[in-house]
C-alpha cells in the first residue's frame, strides 16, 4: 500500500512568494508514485482555494481544495454553540460560516471566540474578543505557532495573537491545529488505509502530529529550523529540502 504524504506549506513548499527547491519536482514525483498527497498548515488566514492558487502560482503544483486542511478548518470542526467571535481573518470567518454557525461582533452574545492570525489585529478587537472570553464565550485557538516563515526572516503568528487574548481573558484555549488530535483526526479521515509521512520544519507543530503507528516524520532545514539536533521532539529522519525528503520516503518505502 504505498500510502500518503502530509506536507506543511511555510518553509516546506514556499517561503512567502518563494518555492523551496526542487518543490514542484517533489511533488510531482511523490502524485506520480501513487501517493495521497495533503497539505496541512497551521496558517488560518487563507481559505483553502487561496492556498490551491498559491500552490500553482509559486510552486507550480496544480491541487484540488480537497488536499488541504488549515487550522481554520479544524477550528470550525471544534465549535459547538454560536454565534461566533472571530479574531482573525477570512479563512477563520469562511470556516466558520461554512459550519452552520452565525459570525457576531458583540461580545456579549458570542457564545464562542476563535482567535488566529490577525494582521489587523487592534487593541479594541483584542477587547472584544477577550471580554468576550471573560463572559463565558469558548476559547478555541487556531494554532499555536508563535511565528511563521516569509522572505527575509520571521513574523508574528497566531500563538502570538492569540496570546493576548489570553492573558486578558485569564482562559487557555482549545487548539486547532497541529499538533491537536482534531487535527490528526481530520488529516486521517481524509487518506486511505497505511502508513502516512509527514514532512514538516517545525517540530513542536509538523514533528509532533506525527504521532501514532501509521505515522512517520521528515524534519526539512528549509523553515524555522536549522538545527535538527535541537528538534523536541526528535523526527524520525531528516532532509534538507522537500527534494530531498521526496526522495527518501520514495526509497524507504521501496526497500520497506
Amino acid at each position: 500500500m504505498k500510502g500518503a504524504v502530509v506536507c506543511d506549506l511555510d518553509g516546506v513548499v514556499y517561503r512567502g512568494k518563494t518555492s523551496m527547491p526542487h518543490a514542484k519536482e517533489a511533488l510531482r514525483a511523490l502524485a506520480a508514485d501513487g501517493r495521497s498527497l495533503l497539505f496541512v498548515t497551521n496558517n488560518s488566514a487563507r481559505e483553502p482555494a487561496d492556498v490551491r492558487q498559491k500552490l500553482a502560482e509559486v510552486v507550480g503544483y496544480e491541487a484540488d481544495e480537497s488536499q488541504i486542511i488549515t487550522s481554520a478548518l479544524v477550528a470550525a470542526t471544534l465549535i459547538e454553540a454560536g454565534p461566533v467571535l472571530v479574531m482573525g481573518e477570512i479563512g477563520v470567518e469562511s470556516a466558520v460560516l461554512a459550519a452552520g454557525f452565525r459570525l457576531t461582533d458583540d461580545p456579549l452574545q458570542a457564545a464562542t471566540v476563535v482567535a488566529g492570525l490577525d494582521r489587523g489585529i487592534t487593541y479594541d478587537r483584542v477587547a472584544r474578543a477577550s471580554t468576550a472570553v471573560r463572559s463565558g464565550a469558548r476559547l478555541i485557538v487556531t494554532n499555536r505557532d508563535p511565528t511563521f516563515p516569509v522572505e527575509g526572516g520571521l513574523l508574528p503568528g497566531a500563538g502570538a495573537c492569540a496570546a493576548a487574548v489570553e492573558t486578558a481573558a485569564g482562559v487557555t484555549g482549545v487548539t486547532a491545529g497541529k499538533p491537536s488530535e482534531g487535527m490528526r483526526c481530520l488529516i486521517e479521515s481524509r487518506l486511505p488505509d497505511g502508513p502516512i509521512w509527514m514532512v514538516g520544519d517545525r517540530p513542536d507543530t509538523d514533528i509532533a502530529l506525527a504521532s501514532g503507528p501509521r505515522w512517520r516524520s521528515v524534519l526539512v532545514l528549509t523553515g524555522v529550523t536549522s538545527d535538527p539536533a535541537t528538534a523536541d521532539p526528535a523526527p524520525d529522519f531528516v532532509a534538507a529540502d522537500l527534494g530531498e525528503a521526496a526522495e527518501l520516503i520514495l526509497r524507504l518505502s521501496k526497500v520497506g
